[in-house]
């Protein structure tokens, strides 16, 4: 949530350092920048997409080799909750 914020109230600094007033109207570095940022977001979301699906087969895989009674009886519910993401039950997703 930090790095939202931060990066949100950046936006006015960066749009008036890449905005430039010599360029206008039509504003070449600002919007090269701007498009370019855009690019990098969808090629990121596509790399995070992948990255869970990734995480998800693993995890699959795992609940393949032991039934999910299995799994549970070798750990307690408190050793289950204490594992948050990193358990076989937990699911990426966006």
């Amino acid at each position: 949530m930090a790095l939202l914020i931060s990066v949100g109230n950046m936006g006015g600094i960066m749009g008036s350092n890449i905005y430039l007033k010599r360029e206008k109207p039509k504003y070449r570095t600002g919007f090269a920048v701007s498009l370019t940022m855009c690019c990098l977001a969808i090629i990121a979301t596509f790399a995070l997409r992948w990255a869970y699906a990734r995480e998800n087969r693993r995890k699959d895989e795992l609940l393949a080799r032991t039934t999910e009674e299995e799994f549970r009886a070798r750990h307690t519910e408190q050793e289950l909750l204490d594992l948050g993401d990193k358990s076989p039950f937990f699911r990426y997703t966006l």
